[in-house]
């Protein structure tokens, strides 16, 4: 413990030593090199940087999630009541899968023609009622 207390008092000294002996710049006469508080002064910069860009890229992660909300909110809203086949056709092939298996937990193959998505869907909903 004496031993880093030395070696601390040691550091210290030659710093101020060379300060006062204009080997290393002080203006300000804090007793922190100018150097170290060029350094500091970038890395504040570059951490605001960093900052304003995480913020944006939050803000964009929010808008997405309110896309994704919405839509389920189209889905469900779309097929809300008794679906028929014409509310079934508005929805794309992912909502039809997914309410599939939402609803009924029901794996539907994506590669199917979207009429046959509709068939498949309208009846897994008639054999629920």
């Amino acid at each position: 413990m004496i031993y880093l207390l030395v070696l601390i008092a040691l550091i210290v000294g030659v710093g101020v030593y060379l300060m006062k002996s204009g080997k290393v710049k002080d203006a300000d006469g804090d007793f922190i090199p100018d150097v170290v508080e060029d350094k500091i002064e970038d890395i504040k910069e570059d951490i605001e940087e960093v900052v304003e860009e995480v913020k944006g890229k939050v803000k964009k992660v929010k808008e997405e999630v309110a896309d994704v909300v919405e839509e389920v909110k189209d889905v469900v809203s779309a097929i809300k009541g008794k679906p028929t086949k014409s509310k079934l056709n508005g929805l794309t092939k992912k909502q039809l899968i997914n309410s599939a298996k939402a609803d009924h937990g029901v794996e539907l193959d994506s590669s199917v023609k979207k009429t046959t998505l509709v068939n498949k869907v309208y009846s897994l909903y008639n054999k629920k009622s």
